[in-house]
């Protein structure tokens, strides 16, 4: 069971994540905002690039975020993160008609998460993001481990390469119909 100080602080440190996402996306010139009032949606920011990018005006992604003070780095540069079962299937998802992103932040145990320096405010974090669109369904009860590239960075270049990627139209899939009866 997890105690109200300790549920206190998980809400406290998902706001700081959030908002470090947030600003970071500010600071390179992409639009940001909240998706809904409420989120019941598993999608806490949502991006978009002005213009127009491989045909699509103004690419948009949801952003599912979570902060931990446990993202693990693996020995070649990627993180490692345990989400929650009811995240990856939504994540997971193909279907959304805004396509969905995990990232992660991972902060310092300690809770320095601000530092101020004389030449400016600095957020103390690192992260990265990820595609769970397509992957299998788990057959884990509580969460599933996802691997984040660290090539994937929650920094200028990283962010548009999200969006190119994942904030551009996609081909609709079309069934298989013998409208004219056929065959």
């Amino acid at each position: 069971m997890v105690s109200a100080r300790e549920q206190e602080q998980n809400t406290l440190q998902g706001d700081f994540g959030e908002a470090w996402l947030e600003v970071v996306a500010a600071g390179c010139g992409l639009l940001h905002g909240r998706p809904a009032t409420l989120d019941l949606q598993k999608a806490d920011v949502q991006l978009f690039s002005r213009g127009i990018e491989n045909g699509t005006y103004n690419p948009a992604v949801l952003i599912q975020v979570k902060t931990t003070v446990d993202l693990r780095r693996q020995a070649n540069g990627d993180y490692s993160y345990d989400v929650d079962i009811e995240t990856y299937d939504v994540l997971r998802r193909d279907d959304h008609s805004i396509r969905r992103i995990l990232a992660v932040i991972g902060v310092s145990k300690d809770g320095e998460n601000v530092r101020l320096h004389a030449d400016g405010t600095l957020l103390v974090g690192r992260g990265a993001w990820v595609s769970l669109e397509g992957l299998p369904a788990s057959g884990n009860a509580k969460t599933q481990v996802v691997r984040l590239p660290g090539a994937n960075t929650l920094d200028s270049p990283g962010l548009r390469l999200m969006l190119r990627t994942y904030g551009v139209r996609r081909s609709t899939p079309v069934p298989d119909v013998d409208a004219w009866g056929l065959s």
